[in-house]
């Protein structure tokens, strides 16, 4: 009884999913954390580019804190801000964005919004790209 009990035990242990070693996905309860990779300066110009796309004034952006991080898809997870001209002509300050970029281009989920609305994407950025 207990050798059945002990072989019983082997055969569900060994049925569990386990984590490997360098595994790219990490979990920290159910936000996900995706590896940083370097963006090369091709990656760059179309996560600027769609950005802008977005705003009033585009040649007016500056940007920075782009960071990115692979997700288990192959997509990249991209958090960055952007400061750029109002129609007022005064600056917006940095307004946090975020977006997928793959072989088709960069999306722009959220770019800036009210304080609330930014304190989410920050949020989301430093959980999934471990940003402190």
């Amino acid at each position: 009884m207990i050798r059945l009990s002990l072989i019983l035990v082997l055969f569900v242990a060994g049925c569990a999913p386990s984590e490997m070693p360098g595994d790219a996905q990490l979990q920290t309860g159910q936000v996900q954390t995706f590896p940083r990779v370097a963006l090369s300066p091709q990656q760059l110009q179309l996560i600027y580019a769609s950005v802008q796309r977005r705003l009033t004034f585009p040649t007016s952006a500056r940007f920075s804190g782009i960071v990115a991080g692979r997700q288990p898809n192959g997509s990249l997870y991209v958090c960055g801000a952007v400061d750029a001209r109002t129609s007022a002509g005064t600056y917006t300050g940095n307004q946090p964005f975020y977006g997928t970029l793959d072989q088709r281009g960069f999306n722009p989920k959220m770019i800036g919004g009210t304080p609330e609305e930014m304190h989410e994407i920050a949020g989301a950025c430093r959980q999934q790209l471990a940003l402190s």
